[in-house]
Order: C-alpha cells, then structure tokens, then sequence
C-alpha cells in the first residue's frame, strides 16, 4: 500500500508499506528522512562511499516515487486514489542481502583510527561478535550496534568516561557481548528447560535442592523461577512478579526493582512501573555506563584489572571472593575485541 505520496507536502515524501512479511509484521521503502527509521525498513539508494555516509535525499526518493510508478502502471485503474490503501495483486521482490564491502569497512576505520571518543564503528562489532543472518537475534544486534554507534550513544559513553581510551571501551564491550551473548539478548528469558541449566545458572541457590522440585517447580515456569531466583532481594517483594518483571535487560542486563528504579531515575525513564523499557538500547546503555561508572570500573580498566570488572558488573563487588558467572568467557570476549580492535588498526 502507499504512504504518504501526496504533493501537499514540501518536498512529499513517497513511501511503500509492504504487509504479510512472514518474520517481519512489515517492512517500509522510503527515501529514509522525516520517517521514523528503524530495522525493516529499505531505503532504495545509489551506492554510497561507506556505512556512515548519508544518502542523497533527493536521489532516493526519485527511486522511490519509481517504484510507486512501477505499480502504478502495473495496478492501472486498480491504483489506489489515497494512502493506507492496497494496491491489488502487486508484489516486492528483494534479491540479495546488503553487504558491507571491504571498501567500505575500510574507509570507516580510516576515519576513526586513534580517537576513541568516536566509540568502535559497527565494521569492528562484526569483527568479535558478528552479526546473526536473520530472525529475532539479528533486529536485536542491529539495536544494540545503532545505539553504541549513534552520537547519542556516543555522548552516554563519553559521558561516563568510558570513551577516554581504548582500553576502557575494549573492556566495556567485551563485559557487554558476554551479558548480551554477544549483542543477541534483550531480555533475560527464565525459561527454562533443563535442570542442569538451572543448576548452571544459580549453583549456590539450587544446591539444596532436588531434581525433582527444581523439575516440577521451576522448570518452563518463568514467573516461579524469577520469584525463586530474585524474589526478596535487590529491591524486589518476594511472592509478586517482581523477579520476573526485573529480570536482567539491556547491556549489562539490569536486574532487580532497585537498579531498574534507580538506572531510570538516570535515563529519566519510569523503568519502576514500566520494567520493560529496559528493552530500548539506548535506555539500557545508559543504565549499562551508570553501573559502570559508579563501580569504578574505568579506573579498573586503565589498570587491566578484568577480574574486578566482571566482578562489578555480575556480582555487583568488585572484591567479592565469588567469581562472575562466565568469568572466563568474559576474559575470552575481551581477548577477541582486542584482536578486533588493534586489527583495525585503531590502537597504533
């Protein structure tokens, strides 16, 4: 159906809304300003010189008003006379995947090379951790990569300090990518399957107990095991929903009524009564440099002192004697951005 092609508007701006799109509930074509832009929107463009380049408005919405002619001939009488109205029997095609070329990757990184106030461009995030194929994972990847790259993002981070140096940004997301499985989860799921994954999961918490309970108990019951797992501790009222609807979310999943409330006092987000808004990238990288910052992690940083920053983002103690969860994995994230970046070139 059409959107927006009228000649009231200065310049007007054409659209296509595609429906019925299987994974997606639709997809968007449109030149790509003055509409909210998001994942699952096309923007036919001439070939621009990298990621970050802007498109040529004008150029793109002739390609755009093309397509509208294209249907229209195609539909002939059949083409709707307002927006928001189907266009019978028509059909989108899209051929391919888009790439990113190795031209362009390199033309980013030439840009950035040695100022990290400019954050990590997106071509070094799918260098560690790289971007899923399809489906839920990739529209999750792509929220969290826009908003670390964004230069509102960029101005969270900077911030907060996190953006001082290399250093400070390598441990910052190789501590993100292991609490995200690499950039893939928003929301802690609490369903689960197996008993071994929920003794995995809180070893100390599952200990007295049998398989049995945890099986009939906690097993594919979300709003149990969250009122198990974090109910009558950190902020939230043990018997209600709290564990579950504080469950860990965002960068650095944020858990519990407390941090949720006070990471949304910072964001001047009601994440109290609306925990869900944890969901929004740049909401929960906020939060993420928040608890980052107030756990003196970039002083630990500088120091190379990994061991106290996973400590302070899982455990919530720095100097706690109890490992993180997945300290070694956190230890192998920052190896692997490390290798992204000087790769890159952007440590000199």
């Amino acid at each position: 159906m059409t959107i927006g092609y009228t000649g009231a508007k200065t310049p007007p701006k054409p659209g296509l809304e595609l429906l019925k799109t299987n994974k997606r509930t639709e997809i968007l074509i449109h030149p790509g300003v003055n509409f909210l832009s998001s994942v699952g929107c096309i923007n036919p463009t001439k070939k621009v010189s990298g990621p970050l380049s802007d498109m040529d408005f004008t150029e793109s919405r002739t390609r755009v008003i093309a397509l509208i002619d294209d249907l229209k001939t195609f539909a002939g009488g059949g083409f709707p006379k307002s927006n928001g109205k189907r266009i019978p029997n028509a059909s989108v095609v899209v051929e391919g995947e888009p790439v990113l070329s190795t031209e362009s990757v390199e033309s980013v990184l030439e840009a950035v090379a040695g100022d990290p106030n400019k954050g990590l461009p997106a071509a070094v995030f799918q260098k560690f951790a790289p971007r899923p194929a399809s489906g839920s994972k990739r529209t999750i990847y792509d929220g969290y990569i826009g908003a670390f790259t964004s230069h509102k993002g960029l101005k969270t981070l900077g911030d907060h300090g996190v953006c001082n140096n290399y250093d400070r940004l390598m441990h910052f997301f190789a501590q993100a990518a292991m609490e995200t499985g690499g950039f893939t989860l928003i929301r802690e799921s609490l369903s689960y399957t197996t008993v071994a994954a929920i003794r995995k999961a809180w070893r100390s918490r599952a200990a007295g107990k049998t398989d049995q309970w945890i099986e009939d108990n906690l097993l594919r019951k979300p709003q149990a095991l969250g009122d198990w797992a974090y109910g009558g501790r950190m902020g939230n009222v043990k018997g209600t929903l709290d564990g579950f609807n504080f469950r860990g979310g965002g960068t650095f999943q944020t858990t519990g009524r407390d941090a949720y409330t006070a990471k949304g006092k910072l964001a001047k987000v009601d994440l109290a009564n609306h925990p869900e808004l944890i969901e929004d990238p740049q909401t929960s990288l906020l939060a993420a440099c928040a608890k980052w910052k107030g756990s003196g992690c970039n002083a630990f940083a500088d120091a190379g002192l990994i061991k106290k920053i996973s400590r302070a983002i899982n455990v919530g103690n720095a100097n706690s004697a109890t490992q993180a969860n997945g300290e070694a994995d956190r230890i192998a994230w920052h190896e692997k951005v490390f290798k992204a970046v000087k790769n890159a070139g952007l440590l000199g």
